[in-house]
């Protein structure tokens, strides 16, 4: 069971069904209670229920040098398109828009011939913002950034990280993204403190 009080994302595991039943924020997936929204994992031990408290409501201004929890929406030619779910080290969610834009250029270190060969729709990535006006724009560049959490294309079941690329636990299906070093750890809160 993940620690309660952690920050969770849409589609985290958060407990076996046999240990809490699903509350609040939670869905069953098989054995497995996950959760639905992005928040705080709690127990409500009065029901044995797993629970994720949405965030606060006093909502944050974006800026730049923010480093943004993302989901990708949509995958085009030149960018990704995400929607901002959270700020690393924020309790408040976000106001105004929440979505941003990665173009090809600031994916990866490396080239990057076309979005699809890093990122696919669903990805979670944390992502820097560097641009707010007039639309958010965000890079993946470092090896902190990148994708944190992907699911397979084939079954939508979370990838593994075997070595330098991802594989389905339940297909077999290899794939490749533009991974953060600390892909799989669930350090959804984690502050990224660089000066660039």
């Amino acid at each position: 069971m993940i620690e309660e009080g952690s920050m969770v994302a849409p589609g985290d595991e958060l407990a076996m069904a046999e240990e809490l039943m699903a509350g609040f924020g939670t869905y069953q997936d098989g054995g497995i209670i996950r959760s639905s929204i992005m928040g705080k994992f709690k127990v409500d031990k009065k029901k044995l229920e797993a629970v994720v408290e949405p965030l606060p409501s006093m909502p944050i201004i974006l800026k730049e040098g923010d480093v943004a929890i993302c989901e990708v929406k949509q995958v085009m030619d030149a960018m990704v398109i995400v929607e901002i779910l959270h700020l690393a080290g924020k309790d408040r969610g976000i106001a105004g828009e929440r979505d941003g834009a990665i173009h090809v250029s600031n994916i990866s270190d490396e080239y990057v011939s076309h979005p699809n060969t890093k990122y696919r729709i669903g990805d979670i990535i944390r992502a820097k913002v560097i641009k707010v006006d007039p639309l958010t724009q965000l890079s993946t560049t470092g090896k902190e950034f990148g994708v944190i959490k992907a699911f397979c294309t084939n079954c939508r079941n979370p990838l593994i990280k075997e070595g330098n690329s991802l594989q389905c636990p339940v297909c077999g299906k290899k794939e490749e993204r533009k991974m953060a070093d600390d892909y799989g750890m669930g350090n959804i809160d984690r502050v990224i403190n660089n000066e660039n």
